[in-house]
């Protein structure tokens, strides 16, 4: 809800309020964080900032004195970049479309209490103006934020740089958390402290939000967390900054590397959109961040519609099957209860490797036998048919490469950057994005798929467009993508899509608009994916994360886990095996299917229950235990997973907290009965108080001999239910 009193603006959330107060020529935060009641004396804040002499900006630009990062940036035809933007009025409206970027939205029935306040900054000399937009929702704690710059001036102006959003706390004592990391280790969680003197920046240079840096980030510090992310796919940088008249400021927003837009009288500029919330803990912040994703990001069909339990062939045969083979597993697959089967890579062209084929969407006939029928077969065994693709890259062993050449991404006269065998897509070409949507728009009618697995194996090198200025090349091709993603999803809205990016390479909100899940990561080690897991869990909701049950050793690190524990990590979101199934044994075979049993009869926790981090494993080296916890709605029910690392002589009995539980209820407490443990479960009831506080001991290890725990990870699934209340016999 968005209210004005006098000149302050009072945007309230469920739990939060944000204050923005307005001056004859400025706009400033006066307070962000716990709700605040109505009617309160609200001129109080802006007392306090102005008796501390201190102002927390919206916006920064050059030209404003400050030594300090400044968001804003302008090129003008004088070759001057000083803007003073000055607020000149404020209005409560509906929220902007920022087609073609994707953005945040109300669910139906909402979007009257879905307001948004514009505000509006002039800079006199130029006439560039600058709106600032700001919108709540009635079941969020999470603020959208976005800005736009307006040229009104009979000159080219030049865009810079233009921040989604500039926060400024007042104090310091904070800490900017962010999620880095490389291919096959994404989203680690990594804590700074923000000093005098130097800015912390995470960002991405790469034209995808990548593997490295995550958009999603934290400042935080005891009692107070403010949590950010930014709804777009391509180059990002978000900032913290200490600033000497005892202030923080971050900014989020489209990253200015390269970056230069070109308006004309008249012309706007939109950026991407960020969403910001604050909370009293890190628990709350990510538990907004997850809600706020699975209601106003993923589209409302997906919502609460649960996520099939697939089998995908690639770790199982990478490019070296025929159709006999892929029905061998999918036979196999169907007896064990799954319900999808997933063709990979090497469908299509003559690809037998990775330095052909792509581009070529249409069947490999000698392996597969016919596509269509093989799908046809697949449903016959009563499973669905999913397919993979990676429609952004072009082999230059390709047809489509030998016809077109232009829809390349390389530069006139150089050559080109190759990266996996393969070149890029021109997708700032708008005859490379009706290209595709009819590609695969003919994979998808032809197959009858179910699923498709989107792929994006690459970075960015040759960034070249006969059609745009350079500096506008990384953002046109984002919004190309976003079109093609745009155009398929509408024209298949019952298919599942899934992101994937060389795995976590852009696991971002942006994708998340238009594919419901992304594949976390390509490493399927079940240690390795314990921190991949938990890092992403930080800001996005189970249904989003995509997990598998591999082959053991696995074939990223050469680890070996037991089957039950690459399960119990592997039961989140999107569940799934990426392993050849024909190949267990009958006493494996019988262990998945239970394992599937489990997964189908709790599936609805697993997928939209809270996700709660257990422990501190995986962030702090000398933690012992960790896990998860998906916790559902009305806390009637939830599960956790809990994992041990590295067993210790003479430890058997271990102690944890766990999480979102309701402390007045009574729990049915069990564990799920593992092939490789030979006890019995446990059962016992106690209540949620005594779990929050951990004081239940939880015997991870069973009867499990000592000498076979060497360097070992050993999970163990717990149960919780409501207990029953029986009636007292008189």
């Amino acid at each position: 809800m968005i209210r004005c009193k006098g000149k302050i603006y009072k945007l309230d959330t469920p739990n939060t309020t944000l204050l923005i107060g307005l001056n004859e020529k400025s706009a400033e935060y006066l307070y962000y964080g716990k709700r605040l009641s109505v009617g309160g004396d609200y001129e109080i804040f802006r007392s306090l900032r102005e008796y501390e002499n201190v102002q927390l900006k919206l916006v920064s630009s050059f030209g404003e004195g400050e030594s300090h990062r400044s968001g804003v940036a302008c090129q003008f035809s004088d070759g001057s970049y000083t803007t003073r933007f000055v607020f000149t009025r404020a209005k409560i409206t509906e929220k902007p479309d920022l087609a073609p970027l994707p953005s945040s939205y109300a669910c139906a029935g909402e979007k009257k209490s879905s307001k948004t306040l514009c505000l509006e900054f002039v800079d006199e000399p130029t006439k560039v103006k600058l709106f600032l937009y700001y919108t709540v929702f009635e079941d969020s704690d999470v603020i959208a934020v976005s800005s736009r710059l307006y040229n009104g001036g009979k000159k080219d102006v030049h865009v810079k740089n233009l921040p989604s959003l500039q926060l400024e706390v007042w104090g310091g004592g904070f800490e900017f958390t962010t999620f880095r990391g490389e291919w096959a280790n994404e989203r680690n969680k990594i804590s700074t402290p923000v000093t005098g003197g130097a800015v912390l920046v995470n960002e991405s240079r790469i034209g995808s939000s990548s593997h490295a840096a995550n958009p999603f980030v934290m400042l935080q510090k005891a009692g107070s967390v403010y949590a950010f992310n930014l709804v777009y796919s391509g180059n990002h940088k978000e900032s913290a900054e200490k600033i000497i008249t005892g202030k923080t400021r971050v900014m989020v927003g489209m990253n200015d590397f390269m970056f230069d837009k070109k308006l004309g009288y008249g012309e706007s500029f939109c950026s991407p959109e960020a969403v910001m919330c604050y909370a009293p803990s890190v628990d709350a912040a990510s538990l907004a961040m997850q809600r706020f994703v699975g209601k106003h990001i993923i589209r409302e069909k997906w919502q609460e519609k649960e996520r099939p339990i697939l089998i995908n062939n690639w770790e199982a045969t990478y490019f070296d099957f025929n159709r006999e083979k892929i029905l061998q597993i999918a036979d196999t697959a169907a007896e064990l209860g799954v319900e999808m089967f997933v063709l990979d890579d090497g469908w299509f062209g003559h690809r037998d490797e990775d330095n052909s084929s792509l581009g070529d969407w249409f069947d490999y006939e000698k392996k597969t036998g016919g596509i269509a029928a093989l799908a046809e077969s697949v449903r016959e065994r009563g499973l669905k048919f999913g397919i993979w693709v990676e429609p952004e890259m072009i082999s230059e062993d390709s047809e489509l490469y030998r016809k077109h050449p232009e829809y390349a991404m390389k530069i006139p006269g150089r050559e080109p950057f190759r990266i996996r065998n393969q070149l890029m897509l021109n997708l700032a070409d708008s005859n490379v994005q009706k290209y595709l949507v009819r590609v695969i728009s003919a994979v998808i009618a032809e197959t009858k798929a179910a699923y498709v697995k989107w792929d994006f194996n690459r970075t960015m090198t040759d960034c070249f467009s006969k059609e745009f200025f350079g500096g506008e090349y990384f953002h046109e091709y984002v919004k190309g993508l976003y079109t093609v993603m745009s155009k398929l999803t509408e024209r298949f809205p019952s298919v599942l899509f899934e992101g994937c990016a060389a795995g976590g390479g852009r696991f971002d909100l942006g994708v998340l608009c238009y594919m419901p899940q992304i594949w976390a990561s390509d490493n399927t080690d079940a240690r390795c994916r314990v921190n991949i897991q938990r890092g992403t869990s930080y800001g996005y909701p189970a249904s989003a994360i995509s997990c598998h049950v591999s082959a053991s050793p696995n074939h990223q690190t050469g680890n070996a886990a037991a089957l039950e524990t690459r399960f119990n990590v592997s039961a989140c979101g999107g569940f799934g095996y990426e392993m050849d199934l024909s190949k267990l044994s009958e006493t494996e075979r019988e262990t998945v299917k239970a394992q599937i049993e489990f997964f189908k009869k709790y599936r609805k926790t697993f997928q939209f229950g809270d996700l709660y981090r257990l422990g501190n494993l995986g962030e702090d080296p000398n933690a012992e235990l960790g896990g998860f916890m998906y916790v559902n709605a009305s806390k009637t029910q939830a599960v956790a997973t809990v994992i041990l690392e590295n067993f210790k002589v003479s430890r058997k009995r271990f102690a944890i907290a766990f999480k979102g539980l309701d402390a007045a209820t009574m729990y049915e407490v069990s564990y799920r009965k593992q092939s490789n443990y030979a006890d019995e479960p446990q059962k016992f009831t106690v209540s949620g108080e005594t779990l929050i506080n951990g004081e239940i001991p939880v015997d991870l290890l069973g009867d499990v001999a000592p000498e076979r725990m060497a360097n070992g990870m050993f999970t163990r699934c717990l149960i919780f239910k409501k207990a029953v209340q029986r009636a007292k016999k008189n």
